[in-house]
């Protein structure tokens, strides 16, 4: 690891330092302890603790990472060597562990490896990545616990029935993916749990995506619709992927481009990605998408996208809800009595369906709306809403009247305010 010189190490430390003053986001015993060292700490090389201790061993390295931080928040400094080597050896792939071990290892040293024979490239190259591996280092760090999540559900769902088995949500600013499992019960009451809580990764540039090769992860509430096997894939997508339906019909109606935004493992050399590292896919590491990878039922799971996500009671609704639930009942109805006059004050003048208008789509909609009157109502399967610079709400839904031999057949709108009240920019199949 020709980056791990001292210049380097010792930066790394300086900025542990200042990542450890941020003091809201540590455990009182790591901030006493980080207050109550005035002058800097004398290491000296210890290869072993002082005395017998247990394998250490852990499912994922978050973990080991976790517990070495610990430890030299405590002063147990050996310790934290012992788990540093450790996590080295059961993850070698993991660039964030093999920084922590090589750190612990050369400022414990009295003759520290010498980097003066990097070049000035190779140097900034270095500087670089080791800048990402310390923002993972903080988001692994500071991401909230599953325990402080309990009772809580992301605020941009609102309805998601029984028939809907997951839901997953990312949120970049920690960058982590919630992967819930939908325990909602015949009663309606919305009731998720926290199955899996990941590291992922998200575009080199942030998100928003606008245009293909933009480096941008989408903002909003896309739908897995394919798995694929990593043996049918390039090394670079690990161990497998899901797809989403990124552009949504939203996303087409703003002229957005790219495609193949995926949910995918990592490449063989690499445990994990820094934070902000892809084309705009989310990134896991292979371990966590092989559990994705062999959930049931996964296909049309929504994946929630977003900047920062926002949090409610599991027994709240969002206000954005509240405000459009009377006018989704009030479509439902009108278009069980098929009074086209009514319905039609429901669609935007800028709905859009495969690049053609409303007056194109309107006499069809219309006369499929006739043929379901006194028929059974439309069955709300998820109701979920995003913000993006404007509010908007997708809705899937299942028509009752309509049977495929093989499976339901499901309806999806999307709806945006205009002046104020919800209108339909897209009808159509999902």
């Amino acid at each position: 690891m020709r980056w791990a010189v001292p210049s380097l190490l010792v930066l790394t430390f300086s900025v542990t330092a200042w990542w450890f003053s941020d003091r809201q986001h540590l455990p009182i015993s790591l901030q006493e302890s980080f207050q109550a060292q005035p002058e800097p700490m004398r290491w000296k090389l210890e290869f072993e603790p002082d005395g017998p201790s247990d394998a250490i061993a852990a499912k994922d390295p978050e973990t080991l990472v976790r517990q070495i931080y610990k430890h030299l928040g405590e002063g147990e400094r050996a310790q934290a060597l012992a788990t540093a080597r450790s996590l080295s050896k059961q993850f070698p792939s993991f660039q964030l562990g093999q920084l922590l071990y090589a750190d612990l290892l050369n400022i414990s040293s009295q003759q520290p490896v010498q980097g003066a024979d990097l070049e000035a490239e190779g140097q900034s190259s270095a500087l670089r990545r080791l800048e990402e591996l310390l923002l993972e280092a903080k988001r692994r760090m500071t991401r909230p616990s599953p325990e402080a999540l309990q009772g809580q559900i992301p605020a941009s769902v609102a309805v998601l029935a029984a028939q809907q088995p997951f839901i997953a949500a990312v949120d970049a600013s920690r960058s982590r993916l919630y992967w819930f499992a939908n325990r909602t019960g015949s009663d309606g009451k919305l009731k998720l749990e926290l199955l899996r809580e990941s590291y992922v990764s998200v575009g080199i540039n942030g998100l928003g995506k606008v245009k293909e090769g933009d480096g941008k992860t989408p903002i909003g509430v896309y739908f897995i619709q394919k798995n694929l096997p990593g043996a049918t894939l390039p090394d670079l997508f690990g161990v497998g992927a899901l797809t989403l339906n990124y552009p949504n019909a939203v996303d087409a109606m703003r002229n957005k481009t790219g495609s193949g935004i995926w949910l995918h493992g990592t490449p063989s050399a690499q445990y994990s990605r820094a934070p902000e590292a892809t084309d705009g896919c989310v990134v896991l590491s292979n371990p966590e998408m092989e559990h994705l990878l062999r959930l049931p039922g996964w296909r049309m799971t929504p994946v929630i996208i977003a900047e920062k996500l926002d949090w409610l009671p599991a027994d709240q609704v969002s206000s954005i809800y509240t405000q459009f639930k009377p006018r989704l009942e009030q479509w439902i109805a009108d278009r069980q009595r098929a009074d086209t006059d009514k319905l039609k004050v429901h669609y935007s003048e800028r709905f859009e369906r495969d690049a053609l208008d409303l007056q194109h789509w309107w006499p069809k909609l219309a006369q499929a709306t006739s043929a379901q009157r006194n028929a059974k109502p439309l069955e709300v399967i998820s109701v979920l809403n995003w913000n993006d610079g404007e509010d908007t709400v997708v809705v899937t839904m299942s028509d009752p009247n309509i049977r495929d031999k093989r499976q339901a057949v499901f309806l999806r709108t999307y709806w945006q305010k205009e002046a104020g009240e919800w209108k339909l920019v897209f009808e159509g199949p999902p």
